[in-house]
């Protein structure tokens, strides 16, 4: 068993073809989903996962291929997350070389803006570079991430080009400089502050996805309307629809990859338990195990939750690519088969304690329904 960045597994289970005791073992397996990894002779093992760990090593060990299988150690899991989380270290560790093509991993897209460069601009990739500006994400595909870029881009006036500038009173400019969508920092138009001006505007959208600048807009806008100001107002309601509509292309759940906190609920093996997968700044942590059963006698749901989140958060982890956490975070939180529910936060203390614990209540609920 490798040793994982954040997730700690239990001790896998075994199943040797040739015990004696197969039959009262499979027999005694418990329904649920997981991972298997089979070893056979020499070499790496073969590793999936099912939603039925019982059916699927029933059939593999009552089949042909039962004679070709030195061993199978598996583990059972709660959530298709877990499963996402265990196989992604898994296949890590005994396929370091294409562990990414074998789980088919697809990294995210972001939007980043290029602080670094000398004039600033917004750029869509589906990498975290080191040392870039500031890094929002992960959109579900490129396209969505583009229309996002452009809708920003058409609210300030930051270049688009994606050249080295050398500024000069002769350089021949664009389109979008002519159009006056562009501060022509390439032609000497503006100065370095006031370009830095606007790049900053720019930083304090993304930063709040126009949440400032449209509570000022609709301010403006209220007050040109109580002097009697229409035409003004009206332009200013042009320019906060406009801004709205760039935030309406960005999924709440999109923040700066270095600010990206949550907490994941999902279901555990054992029904009275329930397993949380912290993140911090885009990286998974070591997941905590909430065990309800009897905790309404010692003390309350919400007690228990901030003893087990606030040491997690204490000391966070930084290890691993934090694109990949967040390609397993996108896989599921963006799929349609998302089996538990995510609770973001700026700071721990933001928390909705409340609405995580109806959540729990409502799924031990529905849990014993069964």
């Amino acid at each position: 068993m490798p040793v994982n960045d954040f997730v700690k597994a239990p001790p896998p289970h075994h199943l040797t073809p040739r015990d004696q005791d197969l039959p009262e073992a499979l027999a005694a397996l418990c329904p649920a989903s997981g991972i298997y990894a089979i070893f056979t002779a020499g070499g790496a093992p073969h590793l999936s996962w099912s939603t039925n760990l019982k059916r699927r090593l029933g059939r593999l060990l009552g089949g042909p291929y039962r004679e070709r299988i030195d061993a199978i150690k598996y583990w059972p899991a709660g959530s298709r997350l877990e499963i996402f989380l265990l196989l992604y270290e898994l296949t890590k560790h005994y396929y370091p070389a294409d562990y990414r093509k074998r789980l088919r991993l697809r990294l995210p897209w972001f939007v980043s803006l290029r602080e670094r460069d000398p004039f600033p601009r917004l750029e869509v990739l589906n990498r975290i570079p080191r040392g870039s500006g500031q890094v929002f994400g992960p959109f579900t595909n490129r396209d969505l991430a583009q229309r996002y870029e452009q809708e920003v881009l058409g609210l300030f006036q930051i270049r688009r080009c994606t050249d080295t500038l050398a500024p000069r009173a002769d350089h021949p400019g664009c389109i979008y400089g002519e159009m006056s969508q562009c501060l022509r920092p390439c032609q000497c138009a503006v100065t370095a502050e006031e370009y830095a001006s606007e790049v900053q505007r720019v930083a304090d959208f993304l930063a709040t996805n126009g949440k400032g600048p449209a509570g000022a807009l609709g301010s403006a806008r209220e007050k040109a309307s109580a002097e009697l100001d229409f035409e003004r107002a009206a332009q200013i309601h042009k320019r906060l629809e406009k801004v709205n509509a760039a935030a309406a292309c960005r999924d709440d759940v999109i923040q700066a990859v270095d600010r990206f906190h949550g907490v994941a609920l999902t279901r555990s093996v054992d029904p009275l338990q329930f397993r949380l997968w912290p993140m911090a700044e885009g990286f998974w942590q070591e997941p905590l195990t909430l065990d309800i059963s009897g905790v309404f006698e010692t003390k309350p749901l919400d007690a228990l939750l901030r003893e087990l989140l606030e040491p997690a958060f204490a000391a966070v982890k930084t290890e691993g690519i934090r694109a990949e956490h967040l390609a397993i975070f996108s896989r599921w939180y963006y799929s349609s088969w998302r089996d538990g529910h995510w609770f973001p936060f700026r700071t721990l203390a933001d928390l909705k304690y409340r609405k995580l614990v109806r959540e729990i209540s409502a799924m031990a609920k529905a849990e014993t329904a069964c």
